[in-house]
């Protein structure tokens, strides 16, 4: 017990300011590589999400929205909120809906299977999944087959997309090398 208190002691010492991962996360997405760009970072845990979007947004990262088991309102709302063209609508269709266009979905695992997301040409893997199948389902959420009349749609409305159109780049986010070394992945 007094080893649980002592890590408990611990835990509440942390801050998001010495989170480096984290400090990474941000300047990631205000890079001239993510700016106005369609990006979704996945990650394993629903508290882990929680913790992502509470601290983006006290960032003022804009557009910014989570998904995950607990989320509250309809997954599929969400979706087609950020990836409008390839859920049947667009970007004045949600406007036209009330609806605010999300440029940084944040979620677990509960979108990894079945939904279209090739709006976006950006993945961010927060955490590494111990399963590479699932790695390649989340990659396969956005890495998948065009319509061309679709991507003529998204081009019409947004131009300055042309160059990502049919390229996804994705990223993963490693433990530190010492953590590595213990854990033995590869």
């Amino acid at each position: 017990l007094d080893k649980l208190l002592k890590l408990l002691k611990e835990s509440r010492l942390f801050k998001p300011k010495r989170d480096d991962k984290l400090k990474k996360l941000k300047r990631m997405l205000n890079s001239i590589e993510f700016t106005e760009k369609k990006v979704i970072v996945f990650t394993e845990f629903a508290d882990t999400a929680r913790y992502i979007e509470k601290n983006l947004d006290k960032a003022g990262i804009k557009g910014l929205a989570r998904i995950d088991g607990g989320s509250s309102g309809k997954r599929y709302d969400a979706v087609k909120r950020f990836a409008p063209y390839y859920n049947l609508t667009s970007s004045a269709g949600l406007i036209e809906e009330g609806l605010k266009e999300i440029r940084v979905l944040i979620a677990t695992d509960v979108l990894s299977e079945g939904l279209n997301l090739q709006d976006s040409t950006r993945l961010i893997n927060y955490d590494i999944h111990w399963n590479p199948a699932r790695l390649m389902q989340r990659i396969g959420r956005v890495d998948r087959r065009m319509d061309p009349d679709i991507e003529e749609y998204i081009l019409r409305d947004h131009p300055n997309l042309r160059s990502d159109r049919g390229k996804v780049a994705y990223w993963n986010f490693l433990p530190p090398d010492e953590l590595n070394r213990l854990l033995s992945l590869y």
